[in-house]
């Protein structure tokens, strides 16, 4: 039987912008710590619901972890414990302090 893999964290970024409406202005940054990747988007506007929420974490196994505010800025954190592979280890470089 074959087993389910993650999507590689840059399909993970397309999906939750999609899944997301942001304003044109937002980043995100990719964090990991111990066995745990995390997605963090900065934007001063964006509109999400419940089905969003549902449809990321669908496709991408990633979960809402928090949503954080200040000086009208929201940080909103996407993440999930890592499968370890290669492949997904050579993906994660290069993807801090992104901005669109």
């Amino acid at each position: 039987m074959i087993g389910l893999t993650q999507l590689e964290i840059d399909e993970c970024i397309r999906w939750i912008k999609h899944s997301i409406d942001f304003d044109k202005n937002f980043s995100y940054n990719y964090a990991s710590a111990e066995d745990w990747e995390f997605l963090v988007f900065g934007a001063k506007d964006y509109y999400m619901d419940v089905n969003s929420l549902k449809k990321i974490e669908k496709t991408t196994g990633m979960v809402l972890i928090q949503i954080k505010s200040y000086n009208g800025i929201a940080e909103v954190w996407f993440g999930r414990r890592i499968e370890i592979s290669y492949k997904n280890y050579n993906n994660h470089k290069n993807l801090s302090n992104r901005t669109q």
